[in-house]
């Protein structure tokens, strides 16, 4: 018992000290690969057409996703999953 908690104690301290998604670095008007640099590769990616969406899922906040909307390779909206804007009718 005595070994999981110190398991447990270390795990929680060491979730909490990884990096944080450095979403504040990203701003609207970015490029894909500026995006890139600043938040290295996506936990997963998908578009069609000339919208692109990229997901993040950081080690920290393993509860939290984030996303970021590219439309025509440039950052239009970002934030965390369920704060999208709705898509123009």
């Amino acid at each position: 018992m005595r070994r999981f908690l110190i398991m447990i104690i270390t795990f929680g301290l060491l979730a909490g000290c990884a990096p944080w998604l450095a979403l504040e670095n990203v701003n609207t008007g970015m490029t894909k690969p500026e995006v890139l640099a600043q938040l290295g590769k996506p936990t997963d990616a998908a578009g069609t057409g000339n919208v692109e969406y990229l997901w993040y899922n950081p080690v920290n906040r393993f509860w939290q996703r984030y996303y970021v909307r590219l439309v025509n390779g440039k950052v239009e909206s970002y934030g965390p999953l369920g704060s999208e804007p709705e898509p123009a009718k």
